[in-house]
Formats: structure tokens, C-alpha cells, sequence
């Protein structure tokens, strides 16, 4: 009998022990089996002098028993416990893979299922400031740098070596900066205001190149404009697209200030860049890029024409762009000119050079007219949220508005890149010099400041 009740405090003392260790040291749960298995011992001391043995053992087997379930409980608890950190832990690393997951694939719906369609374009206005020597005005404009414009592109292919395509692009502008003066304000001219740019289909293969139909890009277009700066939001070769309007200011002999008036030139008629053909009605073909380089040609809808060779490629550390036209106005003159633009990648240092003349040949009187522009710029991610591209540029001009005339420019521009929302900050000024055989005019000097947001 004595054997037993020792046997039975010790599975009561086990017990407790047993319990505490699989509670990982829970001392509310070592102390309930403590006091159960020393409760069931106590019940054996009192019943040990006339209890029969079989009692004895039923207790020990109750004891036992319920020494089990204490076990199981507490395993469950922990299990319990364990589950419940698995969720939490799941939970933190889904809301952070969330966090840095990518956003949905952006979806247009076309009207063909087995057709794409993209929808983009965006937002350009700023404020121009413009003193011509005698006053300075403020003026609220769209940036004719890169106008306010949105897109239509369709695309579908017939199999791996044949796509077609369409594209729509207009231009909706509100004050040109181009064409904003001192005697308009305002600029509302109904094709200031809504233009079609592209209205085009095109074919394409992925042997025998490109062929475009329709309103757009014509080979020469952007020839005299290729640019790796990161400033063309607000300064490039072509000029006039700063402050165009902007009227000069003759010079006055020392009485007074000279009025400008209609008849003063404008920074748009002295100031060009020379650059092709523009957009016009053509059938365009462009070939495949071979080692970089690739040809372009295009028969315009009166009969010009005109053809380019462009190359783009990067060349160990540097990323070079060019293009070269020929241009063919039968009714008027012809047009050469090209551009070319490096970037070394590692210092983002950047230089830009654009050249071009015009000759009449149905006006033998007329001067043929030339420009040269430069462009030397940096660009370098100063802050987290995007690159800062800084620039200087010169242009200079002979005969453009007409014989013997002289246009030079010079300016610096400054852009931020806002990255996660597609955003542009800017800044430029320019300062504008012209000068005729018989008069002269006071500089012109523009700032221009704004944003473009694209979608």
C-alpha cells in the first residue's frame, strides 16, 4: 500500500514536472497539474487505511488519465499559439509583397478583340515671361516644346512576320507659346486650339521593313532635332517653339521707346531650324535597322519627297543618335540638314549638334539660309524620386528671315523628372539677338516655366 501511494505522488509530481516542460515554461499551467496530481494524492493518503486495492488503482488510472488530457491540452494550446503566428506572419509578408508588387497591366478595350489598343498623351502648361527691351509681360501658355496632345494606337498582328497598325494623335492647345505676343495675349485661333497631327495606317514586316499611309511624320520631320539631353520639354533646336510670337523692338535712336507693331518680325519668322518636311499627307517607307542605321523615304501629296538616314546605337559607354535629310520642295527649295546627339552613360554628360540649309532655286535673289545649333548638357540622378538634366545651348541663323539678316539665341534649361507620377518640372530662358543690314533691334529675353504630366 505504501509502495503505491509513493508511486502515486510521484506520477502526481510527474505529472506537474511534465506538464510545465511541454508548456515551454508556462507557470500557470505547471501549477494547475501540480495541484491536481498533489489533490488526487492526498485523496489516495486518506483512503489508503481501510480503502481496498482497487481503488487504489482505479485512482491511479483516473490520475494517469486525466495527466494525459492535461498533456494534450496543453499541446493544443500550443499549436493554437503557433497557428495564430503563422497567419500574422503571412499577413505581414502578403501586405509587403503587395506593397512591392507592380501595378495591373493597363487594359483599353478595342472594339476587335484580336486588336490592341493604347491610349496616352498628356499635359503641357507653363508660364512665359517675355521682355523685349522696353516691357515685360506675363503669358499663361501651352508649351509648344511638346504641346498638350492625346493618342489613339491600334495594333494587330496577322502572324510572326506581318502587323498592321493605326495611330491618332491630336493637339489641343490653349495659348501657344509659339504665338502669344505683346498685341495677343491670348491665342485662340481655331487651329491653335484643336489640330489633327497623325492620321495614319501602316503595314508591318519584320523583314522587309515599314510602309506608313496617311497624315504623319515625314522621313526628313525631326531630322535637325535629335536630341539624348533630356531637355527638349523646354529647349531644342528649334527656337521659335519658346516664345515664337514674341515681337522685337527696333532699336530706338534715343527718344523715347520704339512700339511694336504687326509689322515688327516676330521671334517665329527669324528663328528656324530647317528641319524637313514636318507632318503632311504621305506615303512613307522605312526600311529595316541594319548595325543601327536605317533609311527612310516619303512622296508628300503635292509632289515633294524627300529621304533619311538615321542611326542609333550604343557604343561602348556612349549612346549616339543621328539623322540626315535631303528634302525636295518643287515648288519653292530644297533642304539639307541633320543632327547628332551622344551621351556618355556613366557621367550622363551630353553633347548635341544640329545644322541645316535651305536654297531656293525659283528665286535666284534670295540667299540660301543656314543655322547651326549646340547643345551641351548633364543629366544625373540627384534625387531618389527621379533625374535632374541641366543644359546650355546656343543657335545662330544667316539670311532666315531674310538677306543678310542674323539671328543668334542662347539659353539654359533645367528639368526634374518626377518618376512614380509621370511628372516633368521645367524651367528654361533664352535670350534672343536679331539684327538686319538696315535696322536693329533690342534683345529679346524669355523665361518659361511649367509642367508636363503624361498618361
Amino acid at each position: 500500500m505504501q509502495l503505491q501511494l509513493i508511486l502515486t505522488l510521484n506520477r502526481g509530481n510527474k505529472m506537474a514536472n511534465s506538464a510545465e516542460f511541454i508548456s515551454c515554461g508556462s507557470w500557470r499551467s505547471s501549477r494547475l497539474c501540480a495541484f491536481l496530481g498533489g489533490t488526487l494524492c492526498v485523496l489516495a493518503l486518506l483512503m489508503a487505511g481501510p480503502a481496498r486495492a482497487d481503488v487504489i488503482d482505479d485512482l491511479v488510472k483516473k490520475n494517469e488519465a486525466l495527466e494525459q488530457m492535461v498533456l494534450e491540452l496543453m499541446q493544443e494550446m500550443q499549436n493554437l499559439k503557433q497557428q495564430v503566428q503563422d497567419v500574422a506572419t503571412e499577413a505581414k509578408e502578403a501586405k509587403a509583397a503587395a506593397a512591392a508588387a507592380p501595378l495591373p497591366p493597363k487594359v483599353a478595350r478595342s472594339g476587335k478583340e484580336n486588336v490592341e489598343l493604347a491610349i496616352s498623351g498628356q499635359v503641357n502648361r507653363g508660364v512665359l515671361y517675355a521682355h523685349d527691351g522696353g516691357d515685360g509681360e506675363f503669358f499663361h501658355v501651352d508649351n509648344d516644346n511638346s504641346s498638350t496632345r492625346f493618342r489613339l494606337i491600334g495594333k494587330a498582328r496577322f502572324d510572326e512576320e506581318f502587323s498592321v497598325g493605326t495611330q491618332i494623335e491630336v493637339q489641343l492647345e490653349s495659348n501657344s507659346s509659339a504665338n502669344v505676343s505683346q498685341l495677343s495675349d491670348r491665342s485662340v485661333d481655331g487651329n491653335d486650339f484643336l489640330s489633327q497631327r497623325k492620321l495614319e495606317l501602316y503595314l508591318d514586316s519584320e523583314t522587309a521593313g515599314r510602309l506608313w499611309l496617311g497624315q504623319g511624320d515625314t522621313a526628313s520631320d525631326g531630322t535637325a532635332e535629335v536630341d539624348l539631353s533630356s531637355t527638349t520639354v523646354i529647349g531644342s533646336s528649334d527656337i521659335q517653339d519658346l516664345a515664337g510670337g514674341i515681337l522685337f523692338r527696333q532699336t530706338d535712336a534715343g527718344v523715347g521707346v520704339t512700339p511694336v507693331s504687326l509689322a515688327s518680325p516676330a521671334i517665329g519668322d527669324v528663328f528656324d531650324n530647317l528641319d524637313g518636311l514636318s507632318r503632311d499627307d504621305r506615303l512613307r517607307y522605312d526600311t529595316p535597322k541594319l548595325y543601327g542605321f536605317n533609311l527612310a523615304s516619303s512622296a508628300i501629296a503635292d509632289g515633294r519627297y524627300d529621304v533619311a538616314l538615321r542611326y542609333s546605337r550604343k557604343i561602348a559607354d556612349v549612346k549616339l543618335a543621328s539623322a540626315f535629310a535631303f528634302a525636295n520642295q518643287t515648288d519653292d527649295s530644297n533642304i539639307v540638314d541633320g543632327s547628332i546627339s551622344a551621351v556618355h552613360t556613366p557621367t550622363g554628360i551630353s553633347l548635341t549638334y544640329a545644322q541645316g540649309s535651305r536654297w531656293d532655286h525659283t528665286n535666284s535673289v534670295r540667299n540660301t539660309r543656314t543655322f547651326l545649333y549646340t547643345k551641351l548638357g548633364w543629366q544625373w540622378p540627384i534625387f531618389p524620386f527621379g533625374k535632374t538634366a541641366i543644359s546650355g545651348d546656343y543657335y545662330a541663323g544667316t539670311d532666315i528671315g531674310e538677306n543678310g539678316d542674323f539671328s543668334q539665341a542662347w539659353g539654359l534649361q533645367l528639368v526634374q523628372n518626377i518618376d512614380k507620377i509621370a511628372t516633368e518640372l521645367y524651367l528654361g530662358y533664352r535670350n534672343h539677338a536679331y539684327d538686319e543690314d538696315d535696322r536693329n533691334f533690342d534683345d529679346i529675353d524669355a523665361v518659361l516655366t511649367g509642367v508636363r504630366i503624361k498618361f
